[in-house]
Order: C-alpha cells, then sequence, then structure tokens
C-alpha cells in the first residue's frame, strides 16, 4: 500500500463512482452520498503521497467521470450541474445548472469533450453543449425523457440513451437528432457508453449488452448474462468487450460477434475493472481485488499477478492503471497500489486485497513521483 485517504472525516461515509482524472502530480476523483444531507467533494489528490491539495464541495457529490481539457476539469454533480474548476487550484471557473431537483438522487450521464465544446445530458432529458471555456450555452436539445447514459463522441456525432429506451446519435454542431433507435427490450439503456471501432456498446438495464453500429440502423449483437451485468461499464482490452456480472464471472467477448473469448469466475459482485497490458486488476463489492492474466492457449486458466501486501477494503468500486501503480476506490477511501515487479505463478485467479473485520487505514507513505499516465483501458 503506497497510500489511502479515508473520506469519513469530510462529513460522512462517502462513495467514488466515476472514473478519476490522473495527471502527472495529481489523481482528481468524486465521491458522493446519495441522500438529502449527504457531503461529497471532488478531491485532487497528490500522486506521491495522497494528500488532498485541494477539495470541492458539490452538494450530495458527483457520480460522474472527471473530464480535462487544458488547465481546467469538468464534471456533473448530483444537484444536475456541471462545474468547470481550475486542475492545479479548484477555484471554479464557471457552472451551468439545469435546474432540475434530482429529488430521487438519480446517477448522472457523465460528460463528454470534444474540440473546444462539451456535452452532458441533463436530468430533464436535454442534451446541452456549452463551451468549455466560458460555460456559454451553443445548443440544448429535448428528448422527452431522462438521459440514462453517458455522452459518447465519435467524429462529428454524439451518441445518448434515455430512459424511454431510445438510443439518439446527434450532431455536435447543431443537435439535430441524426438518427434514433427504439430499443425492443424491456430495458432502457443504462450506463456508460463504449465505442470501439464502428461499434457501440451500451447495457440494457442490468441483463443485456447490446453492439449497435454507429449509423445506429441495426443492432449487431446482444448477449445476456446468467446474472446481472454489474460492471460499471463495457470494457475494451486486447481487441475484445469485457463485462462483468453479480456472481462474479467476468467475460471477454469478441468485437465482430460477441462471441465469448473467455471467461474468468471471481468471488465478489464484479464492479470496477482496470488493466496494463498484461493483467487485469478486477475489483469486487465483496471488497476483494484480483490481479489476472488469461492464460495463453484458453483465457479459462488465469494466472496470479500478486501484488506487494495484502489490506483490506469496503466494497470497491473502481481501480485503474495510469502506469505502474494501481489505483482503486473503495466505498469510503481512495487509496494507491505499487504493483512492484510482480511474479506470475500458473495458479488460477486468487486476491491481493481482502475484505476483513473493521480496520484502521494505513497511514500515507510517501512515494517518488510516477510518470504521466497512459490509460490502455477503454
Amino acid at each position: 500500500m503506497r497510500w489511502s485517504y479515508d473520506t469519513r472525516p469530510d462529513g460522512s461515509e462517502a462513495e467514488f463512482h466515476g472514473d478519476p482524472l490522473v495527471t502527472e502530480g495529481l489523481v482528481i476523483a468524486g465521491s458522493d452520498v446519495r441522500q438529502p444531507e449527504g457531503i461529497g467533494h471532488i478531491y485532487a489528490f497528490e500522486r506521491a503521497t495522497g494528500k488532498p491539495r485541494w477539495k470541492y464541495r458539490a452538494g450530495p457529490g458527483v457520480t460522474t467521470d472527471i473530464l480535462r481539457l487544458g488547465a481546467n476539469i469538468y464534471a456533473v454533480t448530483l444537484q444536475d450541474e456541471l462545474v468547470s474548476l481550475d486542475l492545479e487550484t479548484g477555484e471554479v471557473v464557471w457552472t451551468f445548472a439545469t435546474g432540475h431537483p434530482n429529488e430521487s438522487f438519480f446517477m448522472n450521464s457523465s460528460p463528454a469533450l470534444s474540440g473546444e465544446r462539451v456535452f452532458f445530458g441533463g436530468q430533464d432529458g436535454v442534451v446541452y453543449a456549452l463551451d468549455a471555456h466560458s460555460g456559454g450555452l451553443l445548443w440544448k436539445r429535448d428528448l422527452g425523457a431522462r438521459i440514462s447514459t453517458s455522452v459518447a463522441v465519435s467524429g462529428d456525432a454524439l451518441y445518448v440513451g434515455t430512459t424511454d429506451r431510445h438510443l439518439y446519435r446527434l450532431s455536435q454542431k447543431t443537435g439535430e437528432v441524426g438518427a434514433d433507435f427504439a430499443v425492443e427490450q424491456a430495458d432502457p439503456p443504462y450506463g456508460r457508453l463504449l465505442i470501439a471501432g464502428d461499434s457501440l456498446f451500451v447495457f440494457l438495464g442490468e441483463r443485456t449488452l447490446l453492439c449497435m453500429d454507429l449509423s445506429l440502423k441495426k443492432a449487431r449483437w446482444s448477449r445476456g448474462s446468467g446474472g446481472d451485468w454489474t460492471s460499471a461499464r463495457p470494457y475494451l482490452w486486447r481487441g475484445a468487450v469485457l463485462a462483468g456480472n453479480e456472481l462474479g464471472e467476468l467475460t471477454g467477448f469478441r468485437l465482430a460477434d460477441g462471441t465469448p473469448e473467455w471467461s474468468e469466475k471471481f468471488e465478489g459482485v464484479i464492479r470496477g475493472v482496470g488493466a496494463s497490458s498484461e493483467t487485469l486488476y478486477v475489483g469486487t463489492l465483496k471488497g476483494m481485488l484480483y490481479a489476472w492474466s488469461p492464460g495463453r492457449v484458453s483465457g479459462r486458466s488465469g494466472r496470479v499477478t500478486p501484488l506487494n501486501g495484502i489490506a483490506s477494503f469496503a466494497e470497491i468500486e473502481h481501480c485503474a492503471i495510469p502506469c505502474d501503480d494501481l489505483l482503486g476506490f473503495s466505498r469510503d477511501s481512495a487509496f494507491e497500489y505499487s504493483t512492484g515487479s510482480p511474479t506470475r505463478s500458473p495458479a488460477r485467479s486468487a486476491p491481493i486485497a481482502t475484505r476483513s473485520e473493521p480496520h484502521s487505514l494505513p497511514s500515507r507513505t510517501p512515494m517518488p513521483s510516477p510518470p504521466a499516465p497512459a490509460w490502455p483501458l477503454s
């Protein structure tokens, strides 16, 4: 363990849901407490020590990904407000509120950046395009139902899904609807969208992973699961789309036709997945953290990559590898783990961190400043 940070002294036991932003010197992440008196923040942790350089109180908090353009960062709060903050100081650059109360604390649509514009879908069912520097409104498009997915961009188009079971392709320049696909399944598109090649991947509720062509004219394939899909999003790794379920099964599907290429069973409900070029790091809601590499012949025979030391965590929501170190976000803590120079054995997957009885979090330990991040996992 290199460092950890306990959020509880900042007001309440917060959770982490969105993907962090990792820079040369900072890890920036949003926490949330989805209740009326909840207190959430956007934190900027120093990568070397885990010490907060600044924190921004964001009402009940932030469940979206954190984005960056130049010296500014962007996130959407549970109060349905897009905020732009100075990367180094946390000072407010501008804010834009939809005015929707979000009394049910639905998770917000993660925004997207393209050029000098930032796009996000409001709880009011409107997609907004804003000038990323000034926050000025460029256009808005009312889709008639709450936005239930992140915003994804490709070329000059952007994609969103709504709770009335529609997927839309809009023009980035004008917001004009270029395509409207009505989902036949009972459940609406949900969560973070993934664009890989000429395909769009999205969860339909908790039961179906759907692959669409980017024109939204037809569905290419869909795959169900023995249990609900629970991973934070579909992931792209080594040319396969990954999805994990409540039974602890993580499966890699072929992009072209959805054929399962490999599957591995872990203990606990799968939530966060991070990756290096050779290894997957899988976090579960049981508080277990795994390092696993597919076998050379068949992915059904995995290889363990143990980390240095053992630690215990609450429910792990996200984990990622920005360079050589593992970033993790549990129910009430952020932490960084050194992968060191791991050795591999032919055994099956095994936990590298497990939840135990209530514990005191380790104190922060300084480390040398790491190099700039390079994200291998989409």
